[in-house]
């Protein structure tokens, strides 16, 4: 079995067998750096031997965590200490490869000749179409585009935020976050927040004064958080509100014991929360509509979302010069990868990918990419927790291994990365330069400079 695994991993390939060392340790790649990726990392570097490389498409680690969370609830990006303790305390174990693309830049078949075990952990990030005659036009784009955007995703295309009329499609916490974000950035409040300053400044001229988040089913099937819809009501110079009909009003108050406890207290800001918007700004949250047409101005750029009230046959016209849309996201699976008939990753269980026998390495999925985009970060750590306990139970016995990693395909290819010292250097010099005026971090959005190409 030792001799079969050996010819598979150095029979095809130039690299594996040139001026390689041979690891005493077992060697585990894990494609993604976001919170998924990360808590398996930990919990495998207490409870294992690997040596582990990580990889990230992104020039910087952590993924949602500094691309996805909010700018005001920078709290949640604390989590990021706990990664950044765990690099430093295994230096000798773990190396970071930013800027590295899973698919182009390293094959899967590379990646899984090159370590015993890899762990799929890259996200969902492919967000679902609108899908709608007239979607294509200007000024119409997904939540997680605008909340890139905002967050400083290098090359995140700038929209127009000149419109008065807004219309979200969607009722998770990304439209939350959107809805948030802009009703907030004229007041100046998210200057000490980590947003960079040439989209803040965008921002901050929005002229929005009225949004509307629109649900396609009932108020009772929101995906909203609690935390997250309280702070949409308190927005001060904002009438927020909840305009429903009275027979959704009454199954809501009907429904309110039967309810578990989180769900109740949620139900419950709904109920307070109802009635009609008034004042110069106001956000509607609308439901039972369903978008049917996007129609665009002779330039192309949006100017009314029509839908159906499904609730009344009606047909509805809203105006809308900015509209976005966040109704989840399709799982994008890497090239090489087994998938099943849903278009999914092809899992034997809850981790364990059904990969071909000849595979010389054991896959593991975990995270959204592994099961659809849902849940939070404490859903995701748990999950991951999980994940390692399976590939440290799998390893348990492995004390050596002929695993190459992938060093010298990177260095044969001249592929430029971005190591756990250089994003040091750039976390540093990204807070030192926001210091400077009050703020969290200036996220840098280019990173040229920080590359590097292993060479040696």
């Amino acid at each position: 079995m030792f001799a079969k695994v050996l010819m598979r991993r150095i029979g095809n390939i130039q690299f594996t067998y040139k001026t390689r060392k041979l690891s005493s340790k077992p060697r585990l790649a894990i494609v993604g750096s976001g919170p998924a990726g990360m808590f398996a990392c930990n919990g495998l570097l207490r409870k294992s031997n690997f040596l582990v490389d990580v990889f990230e498409y992104s020039p910087v680690p952590f993924g949602l965590v500094r691309y996805g969370v909010a700018p005001d609830h920078q709290e949640v990006k604390n989590v990021i200490n706990t990664f950044d303790a765990m690099f430093e305390k295994n230096r000798e174990r773990l190396r970071l490869y930013c800027n590295v693309k899973i698919g182009q830049d390293i094959t899967f078949d590379e990646l899984t000749r090159g370590y015993d075990a890899v762990l799929l952990a890259y996200g969902s990030y492919k967000a679902r179409k609108l899908g709608v005659p007239g979607c294509d036009s200007k000024n119409v784009i997904s939540g997680s585009d605008f909340v890139g955007w905002y967050n400083g995703v290098p090359n995140a295309p700038t929209p127009d935020l000149s419109a008065s009329n807004v219309v979200i499609v969607g009722n998770g916490n990304v439209a939350l976050d959107c809805a948030r974000v802009l009703s907030t950035a004229s007041s100046g409040s998210l200057r000490i927040s980590d947003i960079p300053d040439e989209r803040l400044s965008v921002l901050e001229k929005t002229a929005t004064k009225d949004i509307k988040i629109l649900g396609r089913r009932g108020p009772e099937n929101v995906s909203f958080t609690i935390k997250e819809l309280r702070e949409q009501f308190k927005i001060q110079e904002w009438d927020s509100k909840l305009e429903i009909s009275e027979t959704d009003l009454k199954n809501l108050i009907e429904s309110l014991p039967k309810l578990e406890r989180k769900k109740k207290r949620l139900t419950e800001v709904l109920v307070k929360n109802t009635g009609t918007t008034s004042g110069l700004r106001q956000c509607h949250f609308l439901f039972h509509r369903v978008p049917k047409e996007v129609v665009a101005d002779s330039n192309g750029m949006v100017r009314e979302l029509v839908v159906e009230n499904t609730e009344t046959s009606k047909t509805e016209t809203f105006p809308c010069e900015l509209l976005i849309y966040s109704i989840g996201y399709e799982t994008l699976v890497l090239d090489g990868v087994p998938q099943n008939e849903n278009k999914m990753i092809d899992m034997k269980d809850h981790c364990r990918v059904n990969i071909n026998a000849e595979c010389p390495a054991h896959v593991y999925a975990t995270g959204w990419c592994a099961h659809g985009p849902r849940g939070v970060i404490v859903d995701t750590q748990q999950q991951s927790s999980f994940v390692a306990d399976q590939i440290a139970s799998d390893f348990i016995h492995t004390r050596h291994s002929i695993a190459p990693g992938v060093d010298l395909v990177l260095n044969e290819r001249k592929v430029p990365f971005i190591s756990w010292d250089a994003w040091k250097m750039i976390d540093q010099q990204e807070r030192d330069q926001g210091k400077l005026s009050g703020k969290i971090r200036e996220k840098f959005t280019t990173f040229e400079k920080f590359l590097s190409k292993r060479l040696e």
